[in-house]
């Protein structure tokens, strides 16, 4: 079911990769088109805003979203800079409901 929703978020125009993390920043689920990367940093990231449910990096050739889910994992998506960032949020925000509800 995970993969399900991942590659759902991978299909979607401008998406490159989508990974599931575990508290430790290990994937557990990686679906990409592109090479793998690793996003094992972005736990850092994250422990720095504990009051925020998402934080979103933009750089000169990528855009990196990542959402907290249940259970101290996380959700991690590449995206290109191009894309159309409203339209992936609402599919982010969907899977990211989704992925809660499996973990329930």
């Amino acid at each position: 079911m995970e993969q399900r929703i991942l590659t759902e978020l991978l299909n979607s125009s401008g998406v490159v990769s989508a990974q599931l993390l575990d508290e430790n920043g290990l994937a557990t689920l990686n679906i990409s088109s592109e090479q793998v990367q690793d996003f094992s940093s972005i736990i850092a990231v994250m422990e720095h805003s504990q009051e925020s449910q998402s934080v979103t990096i933009t750089t000169q050739n990528a855009i990196i979203i990542a959402n907290r889910l249940n259970h101290n994992r996380l959700l991690v998506i590449q995206l290109q800079a191009s894309c159309n960032l409203g339209s992936i949020r609402k599919l982010l925000s969907k899977a990211v409901a989704e992925l809660n509800a499996l973990s329930a």
